[in-house]
């Protein structure tokens, strides 16, 4: 949980009223926008006491940042790529930036005001140690340089980030995952040219 939440839900009915509260936060985003953003509204939605959000979160940023790191949670390591990929023949890669694209899929809105908030919030230090770890998961850059890895993390994060904050229609369309996993194995084809 964030630096600044109040209060760390140890107990299941705690879990169970604060993932209630980050829900109803992306809900409230999703149909009203910045200016329904409230403490009160999302207290109100989530069917909870405005105290009992205090409890848990000390303002709006700290739910966001909540809200993108239970997301982030949920993004799928190596090997749970590999049960996955095995059992619907689809590649590992495929599957992690389809994992990648698809956090927080239908609030566009609250994705981008989490990432802003998270980009703010961590800094460009945080931010790059958090996509090295999440990429450093992935087989695929096992054997390229440091420098290779982080051209190739940086593109895709990129473009990714600009389509969450330009909110792009086909973000989760087959379309642009193809082109993600094209810009990859562009990489690693070029790589393999220049090596040989």
């Amino acid at each position: 949980m964030t630096e600044k939440q109040r209060r760390s839900p140890e107990q299941s009915r705690s879990k169970l009223t604060c993932d209630a509260i980050l829900t109803a936060a992306a809900q409230v985003l999703e149909r009203g926008g910045d200016a329904a953003f409230t403490t009160n509204r999302i207290a109100e939605r989530a069917g909870v006491s405005i105290g009992s959000v205090y409890q848990y979160f000390a303002n709006k940023d700290d739910i966001l940042v909540a809200l993108a790191e239970r997301e982030e949670a949920t993004l799928l390591t190596n090997d749970g790529l590999q049960d996955r990929s095995s059992a619907k023949g689809v590649s590992p890669l495929r599957l992690g930036l389809r994992a990648y694209i698809n956090f927080l899929p239908n609030c566009p809105t609250a994705r981008a005001k989490a990432l802003e908030t998270m980009l703010e919030r961590r800094g460009p230090e945080g931010v790059a140690e958090e996509t090295d770890r999440r990429f450093a998961e992935f087989e695929v850059f096992n054997a390229l340089s440091s420098a290779e890895r982080f051209v190739l993390s940086r593109a895709i994060t990129g473009v990714v980030q600009s389509a969450v904050r330009e909110r792009r229609a086909d973000l989760y369309s087959d379309a642009f995952e193809d082109s993600l996993v094209n810009l990859v194995r562009g990489f690693l084809k070029a790589r393999a040219i220049t090596a040989g």
